[in-house]
């Protein structure tokens, strides 16, 4: 009976861990890579450590942090800065709630070469608006083709701009609220931005 009692007690336990680690994602800042996520309401942990790898199966330990983490009444949101990843190659993350959970491993590729930027403003589209200005960064007189989609990833018009100096311009005036993504090409590189139209 003893043993029976235990095991709930153990499964009921391991059951307020679960899931506690969400929004587990990576991101590149610079020739850095930003570690986010949430640890979600409920028992206290002690820490938690973020764990690097160059070939997802050999992870060191990158950051443990030796503290209580968690809280019985909110979430917790949690970020680190890996300053020193593998450049031009592929980098994996994983982050361990000690001692109840361990994330999927996230992978990122990170660059040591500037990356090709294109700025769109006004950002976001409201009220009379009708035109888009889209700056590249680094070009200047260069003509670019590509798409505009819609937030799902639709394609909604087929574009074809050429930039007096390194600004470009593009007619927004038949577009809904909604959210849209650029994405062109010179042939060479990428340039791609997000914007809002909201009226």
């Amino acid at each position: 009976m003893k043993k029976i009692l235990f095991i709930t007690l153990l499964i009921i336990s391991l059951r307020s861990y679960s899931q506690r680690i969400q929004n587990f994602n990576t991101f590149v800042a610079g020739n850095s890579v930003g570690i986010r996520f949430t640890v979600v309401k409920g028992p206290q942990c002690s820490g938690y450590t973020i764990y690097h790898s160059i070939d997802s199966v050999n992870f060191s330990q990158i950051y443990n942090f030796t503290g209580i983490v968690g809280d019985q009444n909110v979430n917790q949101d949690i970020s680190y800065t890996h300053s020193s990843p593998a450049l031009n190659q592929v980098n994996y993350y994983k982050v361990e709630l000690i001692p109840v959970e361990t994330t999927p491993v996230n992978r990122i590729y990170v660059s040591n070469q500037p990356k090709i930027k294109m700025l769109v403003y006004p950002n976001p589209v409201v009220y009379n608006y009708d035109v888009l200005s889209m700056k590249l960064f680094n070009v200047s007189n260069i003509r670019v083709i590509g798409f505009l989609y819609n937030q799902f990833g639709k394609p909604l018009k087929q574009l074809d701009v050429t930039t007096v100096k390194d600004t470009g311009m593009l007619n927004v005036y038949d577009l809904a609220n909604g959210l849209y993504v650029l994405w062109l090409t010179d042939g060479t590189q990428v340039y791609s931005a997000k914007f809002i139209v909201n009226r």
